[in-house]
This record gives C-alpha cells, structure tokens and sequence, in this order.
C-alpha cells in the first residue's frame, strides 16, 4: 500500500486531489503509474464509459493496493450498481445529474450500511482485504471510509447547491463543468465568468456544510489550476485518452517538421 494520507485525509486537509479518468485502461497497472505520477483517486465511469464490470472491479481493488482511490461514477441513482460497485472495490461513488437533496439524500441512504442507509451487506469485503474481521468491523469502517460525490451539473442544482451540500451522508460536491457548461448555454466556454460564479457558489455552499467541492471536465491547465486555487480541490485532471492524444500529436510534430 502507498504511503501518505488516505483521499478523505487529503481533503479534510486542503491539499490538491487530483484524479484521472481511464477511459483506455483496461490493466491494472494503472493505478501504480498513476500514483507514481502523482495521483490520488481514479474515475472508474459506468455512465458513459465502456469497461466492463469485471475490468472496473479489478482496476479499483489495484488502486487500493496503490494507495489510489477508485471512485465509480454510477449510470444514474438506482442503488443496484451503487450497491454492485461499493461491493466490488469502488471506495466512492460519483452520483451524476443531482439536481435536488432529495436526490442526494436517496443516494447517500444507498452508500452507507443500516442504520444509516440502505447498503446491503456483502458476502465479503474486498476493498478491506481479506484478513479476518466481523462483519460489524468492516461496515463500521466502510461507513467511515466511503466518500460519496454528487455531481452539479444544471443551473437547477447549483441553486439548490446549499440544499443538496445540508443533506447527511454526502460528502462532496462535484461541478460536472462540460454539461453545466451546455446547461448555461455556453458550449466548452470553461473561461465564462458565470461558470466561474458556478463554482464559486458550489465550493461556498459545500463549505458552509463542511464538506469538500471539486470538479471536472477543465482541459486547458491555467484555468484548472486557477479552479483549483478558489479551494474546489477534488479536481478530475483529464482523462488518458485526452492525454494520450496530447503525446501523440506532440511527439509526431517534434519528429516531423512541417517541410518533410
């Protein structure tokens, strides 16, 4: 296991989260090349993504090993895949489209065992490991350990965003910037001033519950770091596809000159 402060610690501490979304990956030695690139959670994504389950589960159980977080972003608030993922490695789950607390909240009850949610209990705990511990032990732990992120991604839930941050159980709140960016009626414009206010009233709002904010979907480094820098800092870096194509293209034009 990698040393260090767990991602909860890391949050509660201020400091840049930074995870990656893999998108290509399909072996688990991610997770240890994303750690030793400095990474601390991965984006397992079951909402647009095209891994399979079992690929998703073995990629999450190496980023515990790696001291890498997995967190899953779920297809939508049915608590089955919440229940199937949190079973099978997933660390955290990413609600996406939460535009109400009622929402929220239905999906907090899905992540936590009774009394305080509706998790059921599995045959085994693997993202613990499987030293012998009771099954009161292990949900007491996972209770604890298990972040759950709801996106905001409309202007309907960045005004209810003190509502939604209130709601117990929740642990974060995630701007979801390329679909809030078309909500607003500015395709990709990440640089606009209102998507800024966005973000500002989401980090305000989670803030003033004492929760963490972050988000995703920022390309162009400066304004990420500057995103960064107003405190949202669970932030998703870039995806490897997008990274990949970065090195390509870059590595092509530093070897041909436009002349050849």
């Amino acid at each position: 296991m990698s040393g260090g402060p767990g991602l909860r610690d890391r949050l509660a501490a201020g400091l840049p989260c930074l995870g990656m979304s893999l998108r290509l990956a399909r072996t688990t030695d991610h997770a240890a090349i994303l750690r030793d690139a400095g990474y601390h959670w991965m984006f397992l994504d079951l909402e647009h993504g095209t891994m399979s389950f079992d690929t998703l589960s073995q990629m999450a159980l190496a980023g515990i090993e790696a001291g890498v977080s997995p967190l899953v972003r779920v297809p939508d608030h049915d608590p089955a895949p919440i229940n199937r993922a949190l079973s099978n490695g997933a660390m955290g789950v990413i609600a996406p489209h939460v535009d109400t607390p009622e929402q929220a909240a239905a999906g907090a009850h899905a992540c936590r065992f009774p009394r305080l949610g509706a998790r059921a209990v599995p045959g085994a705990f693997p993202a613990l490991g499987y030293a012998r511990r009771g099954f009161d032990e292990a949900a007491e732990i996972l209770n604890r350990e298990t972040l759950v992120v709801v996106m905001i991604e409309s202007e309907t839930a960045v005004a209810n965003a003190d509502a939604i941050a209130a709601v117990e159980g929740v642990d974060a709140l995630f701007v979801g910037c390329s679909d809030l960016t078309f909500e607003l009626g500015l395709p990709a414009r990440y640089d606009h001033p209102d998507v800024r206010d966005c973000l500002t009233r989401v980090r305000d709002a989670a803030a003033n519950h004492g929760k963490f904010s972050g988000f995703g979907g920022v390309g162009d480094d400066a304004l990420a770091a500057g995103y960064l820098g107003l405190g949202l800092n669970l932030v998703l870096a870039g995806n490897d596809l997008a990274l990949l194509l970065r090195g390509a293209r870059a590595r092509a034009e530093a070897l041909v000159s436009p002349a050849t």
